[in-house]
C-alpha cells in the first residue's frame, strides 16, 4: 500500500489521562477530505474542539478504567456519529462495554493464536487491497471455507473483528467507509447453527450500535434457498436505512453491476490472486499485533450504578446479552 502508514502499527497508550496525549494525525486524501466535509461534518477546528471534549469526558468518566485517547482513534467514532458528541460518546462506551461482556469475542484478535489463525489461512475473511473508485475498503467472504465441524461463531466473530480492528484506524475506512462482499454459495444449515437466534441478535445490535463502523454496501451472493429463513430473520433486525444498503444476488454477473470486479480476487473474476491477498493481509496482521493486543487493556467497569446495569437485569449481564443495544439505527 502505498503512503507512510507506520501509525497503524504504532502501540497506543491505554491510559485514559496521559501526561501527553498521542496527537499524530494522518492527512486525509482530497476525496476523503470532500467526503469529510460533506457528508460528516468535519472541519480543522470542529476536528479539533471534538478531540478536546472527547478526551475531556473520558478523563472524567468514572467507570471507564482504561481507554486509547490516541487522535486516530478517537476518530473512529467522531467520524462513525457525523461528529455528533453524545452520540459519538455512547458509542464509544457500547464499544467498551460489548469487549467487557463479551471477551470470547473481542479477545485474543491475534494472528499468532492458533485458532484465529487457522481461520485466516483457509481464506473465509480478509480485506482486499484495492480501494474502488468512491475510496471504499472491501471486505471478501467466502463462506464456504468455513469448516463447521472445526470453527465455532466465536471464531467467525474474532475473524471480523479483527479484520476490523486492522481497518478501523485508517482514515480512508472512517470516511468514505467500507463494502461488504460475501460469497454464500455453499452456505450449509450446519454453519447457520453454529449460532443461536439470540446470539445473532447481539451481533447485529452490537454491529449498529457498538463498532464504529461506516458501511456502505454489503453485498450477498448465491444465498441457498434453504438459507433464507434465517438470512431474511437477520435482516428484519436491521434498520430501513441499513437494509437498504444490503443487496442480494443469485449469480456473480448480478454483482459485477454493482462492484468493480477487477477488484475482486482473480478466483472470483477480479485480478489479484487470492494468495496474494491473504499474504498481504496476515503480513498486515502480524505487523499490527503489537497494537492489538494492547488495545485489549481497554477497560469498563460495569456496576449497579451505571446506565448499562440499569437497563438490563443480572441474568442479562451475566450471560452477555446487554439490554441497551435493543434499539438498531444508522446514524
Amino acid at each position: 500500500m502505498s503512503g507512510d502508514d507506520s501509525y497503524l502499527y504504532r502501540v497506543p497508550s491505554v491510559e485514559k489521562k496521559p501526561d501527553k496525549y498521542e496527537d499524530n494525525y494522518c492527512e486525509l486524501s482530497e476525496m476523503c477530505r470532500k467526503i469529510a466535509a460533506e457528508e460528516l461534518r468535519e472541519t480543522d477546528e470542529v476536528r479539533k474542539q471534538s478531540l478536546e471534549q472527547f478526551r475531556d469526558w473520558i478523563a472524567k468518566h468514572p467507570h471507564i478504567k482504561k481507554c486509547r485517547t490516541d487522535t486516530q482513534f478517537l476518530l473512529r467514532f467522531l467520524r462513525s456519529r457525523k461528529f455528533i458528541m453524545n452520540s459519538a460518546m455512547e458509542n464509544l462506551e457500547r464499544f467498551l462495554v460489548a469487549k467487557a461482556l463479551h471477551p470470547e469475542w473481542f479477545s485474543r484478535l491475534d494472528i499468532e493464536d492458533p485458532e484465529l489463525a487457522a481461520l485466516v489461512d483457509t481464506g473465509y475473511l480478509y480485506p482486499l487491497p484495492e480501494k474502488d473508485a468512491k475510496g471504499r475498503r472491501i471486505i471478501f467472504n467466502d463462506t464456504s471455507r468455513l469448516d463447521p465441524t472445526k470453527f465455532k461463531a466465536s471464531h467467525v466473530i474474532r475473524i471480523h473483528l479483527l479484520v476490523n480492528e486492522l481497518l478501523f484506524d485508517r482514515p480512508d475506512v472512517q470516511t468514505a467507509g467500507v463494502i461488504l462482499v460475501y460469497d454464500l454459495t455453499g452456505m450449509t444449515m450446519s454453519q447457520l447453527s453454529l449460532a443461536s437466534l439470540n446470539e445473532i441478535k447481539t451481533i447485529a445490535s452490537y454491529s449498529i450500535k457498538a463498532l464504529p463502523l461506516r458501511l456502505r454496501e454489503c453485498h450477498f451472493v448465491g444465498a441457498p434457498g434453504a438459507t433464507m429463513t434465517i438470512v431474511n430473520f437477520t435482516l428484519q433486525l436491521f434498520s430501513e436505512k441499513l437494509r437498504q444498503r444490503i443487496f442480494l444476488y443469485q449469480s456473480w454477473d448480478e454483482l459485477y453491476a454493482k462492484v468493480d470486479r477487477n477488484l475482486l480476487p482473480k478466483e472470483f473474476g477480479g485480478k489479484i490472486p487470492k494468495a496474494e491477498c491473504l499474504d498481504q493481509f496476515k503480513q498486515q496482521c502480524h505487523k499490527a499485533r503489537d497494537r492489538l493486543l494492547k488495545s485489549e487493556e481497554m477497560h469498563i467497569e460495569i456496576t449497579k450504578d451505571s446506565k448499562y446495569w440499569q437497563d438490563t437485569t443480572d441474568a442479562e449481564l451475566e450471560s452477555g446479552a446487554i439490554g441497551t443495544f435493543r434499539k438498531l439505527t444508522v446514524d
